[in-house]
């Protein structure tokens, strides 16, 4: 049954994989990257696509630029689904092998991985990004580290090390895997099992870490992102504790919630039946801690959502597993799991055969339209737009245009900018920023207060907007005529990755 599994597995993966043909905001500064590096052989050290306040920069996210480069320029928007799909199932593949590692003849039923993939699935299908990265990398450390435990053959955490210096280069969640060592080093100790290995493993994975283009200045960016304030961000907020969201991923709320009730009452039942000193003895204080610190940072932030549902799968399956799975006649059971790979496999054809194979930049997400007015009208200078999209919108207009800022907000810009910008946006006290920095044009979002006030504002005139952005202009170029953008999605979608930065 194990090959029905996988296959409905891989099909599911692919099959909501494509459903959300987005492009990640960052993901145009990713291909500035990488094309840079392979045309000039060296990487950024400063943004030259900004007007802004910037400082020579650490990027934490180089290597995913040039993967992300390369499948683009060689495979198109094709290569980028599948890619996406690949590094998915390879994430969940490794968790099944975790979960055999208790038991190698654990059953796998597919809709236990399928509720729990759908309670992340914004996180986890919504657009290649570099964090997909840190996703697996963290299943294959459970993996490392759980095996280790188990088998005590401990020459196998000498991986972890070199697995560093790959996850290090290719995002910051790397962090996340120093410490996830370092929680299995005090578990194994409280297990009275041998720690000694692990903080070993901890200590060079830590000294792999300067193997980067950038030396030991990467540890210290690494240590001051964690600190930062991201007020503004949406994925760094808590959707527990936050007003604003705290409904906005009713999903994951709903995963959460009985996962943890379920978790709870298995460990009151088998204290009441083990005492709490037996029970104590005997849990695995390694696989308790993982849970725990999971669980405290996904219910501090958006982002941390997946490495906690991830745990869970990986380390409470089988406990999930014996408690609802009724013992059905293995011939039932099997033809259980045959029609589900049945209606799987036809949902996912008859989706893939009508299925254009394109990442569409949306009008309500990008403004393409505002962007194309720029270009025609060949307006030049400093363009204000939301840090989200400032990424599109330097990659289409540089050099006859800068941005003041994009998504890169904790590698490239001083800590200030993101909540200047926020407050532009916000209406709060725009004239100063004014006058603090030269501004040419402006590309603001409709729903933001700003957008209303500048409409007021006698400085500004609005040139342009379509249904979700606006650009607005310095009075002195009211009387001036502009031509209007072509309204052609196709158009837009085809000519999407067309820019003028280059270095040959």
């Amino acid at each position: 049954m194990d090959l029905i599994f996988y296959l409905t597995l891989g099909l599911f993966v692919l099959l909501f994989g494509t459903l959300d043909n987005n492009i990640d905001f960052d993901f145009w500064a990713r291909l500035t990257v990488g094309k840079n590096f392979f045309q000039t052989g060296e990487l950024f050290n400063n943004d030259f696509q900004s007007w802004g306040t910037t400082h020579t920069f650490i990027d934490h996210e180089w290597g995913s630029s040039l993967i992300f480069y390369l499948i683009q320029n060689h495979l198109g928007d094709i290569g980028i689904f599948f890619f996406k799909s690949a590094i998915i199932f390879l994430t969940l593949y490794t968790i099944t092998k975790i979960i055999r590692l208790e038991n190698k003849k654990a059953p796998l039923n597919f809709l236990f991985f399928f509720f729990a993939i759908q309670s992340v699935s914004y996180n986890i299908f919504s657009t290649v990004r570099c964090q997909t990265f840190s996703f697996l990398f963290f299943a294959i450390y459970l993996y490392i580290l759980k095996k280790t435990s188990i088998e005590k053959k401990y020459k196998i955490l000498w991986c972890l090390p070199i697995l560093n210096i790959i996850w290090a280069n290719l995002h910051g969640g790397f962090a996340l895997g120093l410490i996830v060592i370092l929680i299995y080093a005090i578990g194994e100790y409280l297990n009275k099992k041998p720690s000694k290995p692990y903080i070993i493993a901890f200590a060079f994975s830590c000294l792999t870490t300067l193997i980067n283009p950038y030396g030991i200045e990467y540890i210290t960016f690494i240590i001051s992102a964690l600190s930062l304030n991201r007020t503004y961000i949406t994925e760094w907020q808590s959707v527990f504790f936050s007003k604003i969201y705290k409904h906005t991923l009713l999903k994951y709320e709903l995963y959460f919630y009985p996962v943890i009730l379920i978790f709870l009452y298995s460990i009151i039942k088998n204290i009441k039946s083990e005492g709490i000193k037996n029970f104590y003895k005997k849990i695995d204080k390694s696989k308790y801690l993982i849970i725990i610190f999971t669980l405290i940072i996904s219910l501090k932030s958006m982002r941390f959502h997946v490495f906690f549902v991830y745990t869970i799968l990986s380390y409470c399956y089988l406990d999930f597993y014996n408690i609802f799975n009724k013992k059905l006649p293995d011939r039932i059971n099997k033809l259980k799991e045959i029609i589900l790979f049945i209606l799987i496999i036809i949902s996912t054809l008859s989706h893939l055969l009508e299925y254009k194979f394109i990442n569409i930049v949306k009008p309500s997400q990008y403004p393409i339209y505002c962007v194309e007015f720029i270009k025609i009208n060949r307006l030049k200078g400093n363009i204000l737009t939301n840090f989200h999209t400032g990424s599109y919108v330097s990659y289409k207009l540089y050099p006859d245009n800068q941005i003041f800022m994009d998504g890169r907000y904790e590698e490239v810009y001083d800590t200030d900018l993101i909540n200047e910008i926020a407050d532009v946006f916000l209406a709060k006290n725009y004239q100063n920023f004014f006058r603090k920095y030269h501004t040419d044009i402006l590309i603001i979002d409709k729903f933001y207060p700003i957008y209303n006030v500048l409409k007021k504002d006698t400085n500004w005139f609005l040139a342009f907007e379509d249904e979700h952005f606006s650009i607005f202009l310095p009075v002195k170029q009211k009387n001036l005529k502009f031509k209007l953008p072509n309204k052609n999605l196709d158009y837009y979608n085809k000519t999407k990755f067309e820019t003028n930065i280059n270095w040959l």
